[in-house]
Order: C-alpha cells, then sequence, then structure tokens
C-alpha cells in the first residue's frame, strides 16, 4: 500500500479512539498506537525497543509511547518524532457528536451543522476531511508512524529515529512533562539528539495559501494574584477595603495591556487576558470579601522573569493607589448626600512575591508548614480540584500564616508554564537543520507548488517549549513563585537544563482546532508533507 493510502488508514484508526484530554480514556489511544507499533517487524524482533511508559505520579496512570529504531550503523546520532494524541470534548457538535470521530461520516454530514463561507468552501473543494482530532493531532502521528515503518523496512538509514507519542498536551502537558526525565535517561545513556520534529498541523493567517514551518513556540506564563483586602460590615463599607475592588482594579490596569506584549522583530504576541477573577467567600455574609483572586494567561517570546515581576510590582502598587483613591472619591461623595461624616482611613498595604511570603511564614514555622501544605494539597488533589484553584488555595494557606494582616496582593505564578522556544543561530545543529528546511521550501515550490515559509514562533501553545532551556536564571525566578510545583504539578527542571534540542514544528494544513469545524487539508498533507519529510530525513544525518 502506498504511503498516502497507508497514513489515511492510520489516522482513521487513530481518530476513532478519542482520548478526551484529562482523562482515563487517553491510555486508550496510547494502547492503540502501541498496539499498531507491535505489528511492525522491526519491534517484534527488537521488542526492547518499544515500550509504553507510565507517567510517574500521574492521577489517571497515563502513558506514553516510546519507540526507536536504531540504526545498524552503529551510531549514537538522533532524531526524535513526537506529537500528542489526547483531543479536547465534541460537546460542540450537537446533534453530530457522535460521528466526531468518524471523519468520513462526519464530512458527509457536516453541512448539517451552520458552516462559515470558508469551512463550507473547503467542503465544497472535496480536499478537506472533518473531524476531532483530524488536525490536532492525529494526522501527524499518523505520518510519523508511517514515515518510521517505512524506516524500519527499509534498514538502511545512517541515524536513529524515536518516535514519542504523549498524552495531554491539551491540558497541561503533563505527557511531555512527564516524558522529559526519560529523553534526559536515554541522553545521558548516549543518545545524540541533534534534532527534534513536532508535526502540529500549520494554521493559515487569515484567508492566505501559505504553509507555515516553525522554529520556535511562543510561551506562556500564568501570573496569579491574592488579593487581601480589609474586612467590614456592609453598613460601614468606607471602614474597609473590598478584595473585590482590588482586584477589579488590577484587572482594569492589567487587561490587554500592549505594555506586557513581548515583541522580537516582527513577532508580536498577544496582550494578556485574563482566564478567572473571584472572591473567595465561600457563604453569604453581610461582610465584605476579605479575599479575591485572579490569573491571566500571558504570552512570551523572550520571557525575562526578573523585570516581569517588577513590572507586575508596579501594576499592584498602582492598583492599590486607584483603589484608595476610589474609597476616597465614594466617601466625599457619600458625605455629601447624607450629611454624615465619616472618618477618612489611612490603610497601610504591601505588594509582596510568593517567595517572599512563603519566606516570611517559614521563618515562623519552619520546615512543619512545608509538611502541612504538602497534605492540604493532597487532600485538594483527592477532591478533584485543579492546579489553578490548588494555586490559589496554596496562597491562601500561606497568608493565613502570615503576621502582617495588612491589604495585600501577592504575585505568583499558577500552573502550566510553558517556556518560549527560539532558534539559537550560533549552535551549529540549529543552522544545519535550518538548511535543510531551506531546501524543502525550495522543493515544496519547485516540484508541488506549494509556497512554504519559515515563522519564527508557532503561536499556539505546543510541547516544543519543553525541549531544553537555555537560561537558568529565568527559571529560577520562576520555580520559586510557580505554585504547587513538586507538589500537584511537575516541571522537570534539571530535565530541561540538561536538554537543549534544535526543534520545528512542520505538519500538514489544518483549521479550526477545537471547533466542531475541525478539519485537515488532503492533498498537501498526504502528497506533499511526507515526501518533504523523506528529505529531511535523509539530509538529516549527513
Amino acid at each position: 500500500m502506498e504511503l498516502k493510502q497507508r497514513n489515511m488508514q492510520t489516522m482513521l484508526e487513530l481518530v476513532k479512539v478519542p482520548g478526551i484530554s484529562g482523562t482515563e480514556s487517553e491510555n486508550l489511544t496510547a494502547g492503540k498506537i502501541y498496539g499498531i507499533l507491535s505489528e511492525f517487524e522491526y519491534f517484534k524482533t527488537n521488542s526492547e525497543n518499544l515500550k509504553l511508559i507510565e507517567i510517574k505520579g500521574d492521577p489517571y496512570r497515563r502513558c506514553f509511547v516510546s519507540a526507536l529504531y536504531k540504526s545498524k550503523y552503529n551510531t549514537n546520532k538522533t532524531i526524535i518524532l513526537t506529537g500528542h494524541f489526547d483531543v479536547v470534548g465534541v460537546e460542540e457538535f450537537g446533534h453530530l457528536k457522535d460521528f466526531a470521530f468518524s471523519p468520513v461520516e462526519l464530512t458527509n454530514r457536516i453541512d448539517e451543522l451552520e458552516l462559515s463561507d470558508e469551512a463550507k468552501h473547503d467542503l465544497e473543494s472535496n480536499d478537506y476531511i472533518f473531524g476531532r482530532g483530524t488536525a490536532d493531532m492525529k494526522f501527524g502521528l499518523s505520518l510519523y508512524i508511517e514515515l518510521l515503518r517505512d524506516i524500519c523496512n527499509e534498514d538502511n538509514l545512517n541515524g536513529n529515529v524515536l518516535f514519542l507519542a504523549v498524552p495531554s498536551e491539551e491540558s497541561n502537558s503533563e505527557g511531555m512533562l512527564g516524558a522529559l526525565p526519560y529523553l534526559t535517561e536515554l541522553q545521558e545513556n548516549g543518545l545524540e539528539f541533534i534534532s527534534l520534529f513536532l508535526s502540529e498541523c500549520s494554521m493559515p493567517k487569515h484567508d492566505d495559501t501559505i504553509k507555515y514551518i516553525y522554529l520556535g513556540s511562543v510561551g506562556k506564563i500564568m501570573p496569579l494574584f491574592f488579593f487581601a483586602g480589609k474586612e467590614t460590615h456592609v453598613h460601614e463599607p468606607f471602614t474597609g477595603l473590598n478584595a473585590n475592588l482590588l482586584a477589579s482594579e488590577l484587572n482594569r490596569l492589567f487587561e490587554l495591556n500592549s505594555d506586557f506584549c513581548d515583541r522580537i522583530g516582527d513577532d508580536t504576541v498577544p496582550p494578556p487576558t485574563c482566564l478567572k477573577q473571584m472572591d473567595l467567600k465561600e457563604l453569604y455574609s453581610v461582610q465584605t470579601p476579605l479575599y479575591a483572586a485572579s490569573y491571566y494567561n500571558l504570552m512570551t517570546l523572550d520571557l525575562n522573569a526578573n523585570d516581569l515581576i517588577i513590572k507586575l510590582k508596579n501594576l499592584c502598587e498602582k492598583a492599590f493607589i486607584n483603589a484608595f483613591d476610589i474609597v476616597e472619591k465614594r466617601r466625599i461623595e457619600y458625605e455629601g448626600i447624607s450629611g454624615e461624616k465619616i472618618n477618612k482611613k489611612h490603610l497601610k498595604y504591601t505588594v509582596l512575591t510568593y517567595e517572599e511570603l512563603f519566606n516570611e511564614v517559614k521563618k515562623i514555622y519552619g520546615e512543619s508548614f512545608n509538611d502541612e501544605l504538602r497534605l492540604k494539597v493532597k487532600k485538594w488533589q483527592d477532591e478533584k480540584m485543579d492546579n489553578q484553584n490548588i494555586a490559589i488555595n496554596i496562597v491562601k494557606e500561606t497568608y493565613e500564616k502570615y503576621p502582617n494582616k495588612v491589604p495585600t496582593i501577592v504575585i505568583a505564578f499558577s500552573p502550566p508554564y510553558y517556556p518560549d522556544k527560539s532558534a539559537d543561530l550560533s549552535d551549529i545543529r540549529v543552522k544545519k537543520l535550518h538548511n535543510i528546511i531551506n531546501e524543502i521550501i525550495e522543493i515544496g515550490k519547485r516540484e508541488y507548488g506549494q509556497i512554504i515559509e519559515k515563522q519564527n514562533y508557532f503561536t499556539g501553545i505546543c510541547d516544543l517549549s519543553y525541549t531544553g532551556i537555555k537560561c537558568e536564571e529565568k527559571l529560577n525566578i520562576i520555580s520559586s513563585n510557580l505554585l504547587g510545583l513538586g507538589l500537584n504539578y511537575n516541571l522537570p527542571i534539571e530535565s530541561l537544563k540538561k536538554l537543549n534540542i534544535p526543534a520545528a514544528n512542520f505538519g500538514g494544513l489544518g483549521k479550526d482546532f477545537h471547533k466542531y469545524t475541525e478539519r485537515l487539508n488532503i492533498s498537501y498533507s498526504f502528497d506533499v508533507v511526507p515526501k518533504l519529510y523523506k528529505h529531511i530525513i535523509s539530509k538529516i544525518f549527513d
């Protein structure tokens, strides 16, 4: 069977096994991939090179799949082909959700749902297949599986190929994070990782027909703010400070603030936006809320963690000043209409990082506080609390032991954290990779009439972030304020420091990820991309 037909068949098989992110069903997809690979003659003979590895400490006992082809030419040079096999849910498919994982049937019926003009055009072209996971990213996995099948059958490559299929990219990237210590172990045992390829689909810009190869990835950090106000009875609102006012003022200052947009050359990330804001009052009472919290999505291109902390502290200072100004203005207005004299309150306040707060508390309680926090986090995990709410509770628990009970804003970071990844052209391995990418761009244009361009960053969050980090200082500042690190959130810092793998994201052409109109372009993805990958693999070990 031709590569194109095999690729389509394998993709359809993988799509049929949903593997919804953040659930035990992800293991069904891992088992399916392992089953396909176990039928390769190479892995029947070399069964020790095919592994289904459980992620340490994972609540769902999820696994990743490792398949290593070792060259007969006795070399340590190795490339990694990786992708994730989890997908998001399908509720938005409405009455067609039972067909969401059956691309052929869904494509025949997708016009029963409301389609955009572009989606209608793509459907009528007969060059797109619809379905959850087609573009994101079962095609990419099937591509690598079938390329690996050919490599194993030919058994003549002068380098090694490690295929790594991981779960849970769509939630907190537990899959890739769980695989990092394994990659480090392989490296320490002699494998030399010369490049890593991710096969997330290219995302068109607006209505262009250009395809893209991404040489890096944007990062993501989630600033979390914990607000402690000054409680008061609702009959005396001017004698306290409502934590919700602080949170609202901080939101007004931070939401969509372009001062926090990283920019390098022509690349600019979107501004920060709030993902959640709430007070922490659990039951009704006539006392104003004492605590509130919020966390934000912040994209990065070249994060300077120290500068970010300084900017966030300045923002929090301004939020306090503005909040006090609002209270004072409203106090004067109220005196004017009520004729009542209200004494002006002069409240002290403080802004500090979680690291600073934790160190102050630890001075008082010592190691016993660590033990107490560990037990609390375990309890919250058992209650199925998500990482973000656990993060808020960690700050609250710490603050309640803090003796300086003045209005406070604590700055921290919530999981997950994705380091930004950019190409280091001073690395000879990166230069070689980019030269080969230039070759396939030329081949794509000359032989297939395809315009393919390089982009410095993949703008959707992806596992490319976890291929190593150069700046240890950046990691140290972040890790000191990353809530739950080593408790409920795993970020293998030592592995990140040891790994520094040149990487690129090159996949098919997909549209409308996470929507019911998710679809994959057939001609480019199945006819062009595999041939360009064969060129890459033939040249990368030269």
